[in-house]
């Protein structure tokens, strides 16, 4: 039987490719990526789109109203995920209370990208009630974007919500940040 060479040639291009690839992988020019939006160059704002009605008169239903962002900044930046959201009620020498929000897990987050004047908005869900003791009926809602630790508040125009937060299925939840 005869025997099969490999020109040695062949064989040294070979190992010089697989060798190299990965290192003209790492040097291949990237996309620059767009730096986090901050809370200071976001202004928000209720906007169309939502079912809640001003003065909360739709009681006892679970009803949605939307919030815009928009980049006041000077150049482009990127969100990503789930604002915090928390309505409160009182002062500080009657006493705060609050309800926060929780995540919509069936909604998947995706990185959204603002140019300098640039839109986004995300949606609240909740539970509209009749005032009561299970009842917060905010003043504000405290609303911190993704990835940020400093808060925006917006006048709560939509009238009392039913708290929620010790329920099993919980229907005061926020939706992440889309386009």
């Amino acid at each position: 039987m005869p025997r099969v060479r490999t020109p040695v040639a062949l064989m040294s291009a070979a190992v010089l490719t697989l060798t190299a690839a990965p290192t003209l992988a790492a040097h291949q020019p990237s996309t620059p990526r767009a730096p986090v939006c901050h809370t200071g160059d976001l202004a928000l704002a209720w906007t169309s789109g939502g079912t809640a009605e001003p003065g909360g008169s739709n009681t006892a239903e679970q009803v949605t109203a939307v919030v815009s962002v928009r980049n006041t900044g000077a150049d482009a930046c990127t969100m990503r995920g789930y604002p915090e959201v928390t309505l409160e009620m009182g002062t500080e020498t009657e006493g705060v209370q609050s309800e926060t929000f929780f995540r919509r897990q069936t909604e998947q987050p995706r990185t959204v990208t603002l140019k300098p004047g640039g839109t986004a908005t995300f949606t609240l869900y909740f539970l509209a009630g009749e005032r009561s003791d299970n009842v917060i009926d905010p003043g504000v809602a405290r609303i911190t974007p993704p990835a940020n630790t400093a808060s925006r508040q917006l006048h709560w125009p939509w009238g009392p919500v039913q708290r929620q937060e010790a329920a099993t299925h919980p229907l005061n939840y926020v939706g992440p940040v889309v386009r």
